[in-house]
């Protein structure tokens, strides 16, 4: 007994041409798209993402600090104007008659009058 076999199946014609042109013209789309954005934006970018100049010999250059902690003086001269504004004497306000005092000098009357007053 011979059993029937199905017939084999067809191939299918796979229309290859019009694929091929198909992804190509989304290739080509896609192309193009890309072109007119990176034009975009390189025309209408705003200004600050522009490259700046380097500054040459400048401490800073935008929020960057381009010295090296050694070498950069600014802080200790702050440090000593602040120094030498905490240890002298000076006008707060003139027309009110307050003055501001050495920090050691404000500390020991602050403790002097609370020791006069009593120990809280």
């Amino acid at each position: 007994m011979s059993e029937r076999q199905p017939p084999p199946p067809e191939q299918e014609a796979l229309p290859t041409g019009w694929l091929l042109r198909v992804g190509g013209a989304a290739l080509a789309l896609l192309a193009a798209a890309c072109v007119v954005a990176w034009g975009l934006w390189v025309l209408w970018r705003p200004a600050f993402q522009n490259p700046a100049p380097k500054e040459l010999g400048a401490w800073e250059v935008g929020r960057v600090n381009q010295a090296p902690f050694t070498l950069d003086g600014r802080a200790d001269a702050l440090r000593a104007r602040q120094r030498a504004r905490l240890d002298g004497y000076g006008w707060v306000d003139a027309d009110a008659g307050i003055i501001h005092q050495p920090i050691d000098v404000a500390i020991q009357q602050l403790l002097s009058e609370a020791g006069a007053e009593g120990a809280r």
